[in-house]
């Protein structure tokens, strides 16, 4: 499923939203892979981040997506602000440097428990960037810590040659397609349920009230009819009054 990036300045654009969060080492390539990914090429100068939002509008010809992407700072003094960044996200990139193994040891120091207790719902796509770079991080040890923190996707990839950058984002919003469908899918069965009980509830309370105009009548006072002889036995007064005080008893 592939993306593309659409160029518009439409505020009413019909794109459905979503967030994506980029954390991890402070210097193992975030900036880099966003703004690779949002220009399409590398950034020939760097500032450390400390907050930055992006939008991306992205469509697959089917689908689009308004795309929120937030960089955020690895640095620790910031973490605080860090933690205001993980509301509402539907994707965590953890990223690590593939010339850094100490990036990657951090993830499960650092990144993955932080990312699960202020993003708990969100899903998880490792990924190790500078892969142009000299490997110092063993691959076997990598895939075991992406099984460990429940990671959907680990990709490797390359910022300044763009290798496989647009594949890492091709999986962040098929992902998040993923999630949107099956959120559809949970609300229309919510609605069928809901729509069954009151379906269900108003034909009780029909049953019910039918029931209760055939009780009315049984209950109905009866009056005895005039007798054309007045001698009859049955003209009695006090068998009068016995059988208009009469009530059906239902037990």
């Amino acid at each position: 499923m592939q993306f593309h990036l659409v160029e518009t300045t439409n505020a009413n654009f019909d794109a459905t939203p979503c967030k994506i969060v980029v954390v991890g080492d402070s210097g193992c390539g975030k900036t880099s892979l966003l703004a690779s990914y949002v220009q399409g090429k590398f950034p020939t100068t760097y500032e450390p981040t400390i907050f930055e939002n992006q939008r991306a509008i992205v469509t697959n010809g089917q689908i689009t997506l308004a795309a929120d992407l937030w960089d955020t700072a690895g640095q620790e003094e910031y973490e605080r602000l860090r933690r205001l960044s993980y509301s509402d996200a539907n994707i965590i990139i953890i990223a690590y440097s593939l010339d850094a193994p100490e990036s990657l040891e951090n993830i499960n120091e650092v990144w993955a428990p932080e990312s699960m207790t202020y993003a708990p719902n969100a899903l998880i796509i490792l990924t190790g960037l500078k892969s142009d770079k000299i490997h110092r991080v063993d691959s076997m040890r990598a895939n075991a810590i992406a099984k460990n923190i429940g990671a959907v996707a680990h990709i490797t990839c390359a910022s300044i040659t763009m290798e496989n950058v647009n594949e890492l984002f091709d999986k962040v919003f098929e992902n998040i397609v993923k999630i949107n469908q099956q959120q559809k899918q949970f609300e229309q069965s919510n609605n069928f349920n809901q729509n069954k009980r009151n379906s269900t509830y108003y034909n009780n309370d029909k049953k019910s009230h039918k029931r209760n105009v055939s009780l009315s009548s049984i209950t109905k006072p009866i009056t005895k009819s005039k007798s054309k002889n007045n001698n009859s036995p049955y003209n009695d007064n006090s068998y009068s009054s016995r059988k208009s005080s009469r009530s059906c008893v239902i037990l």
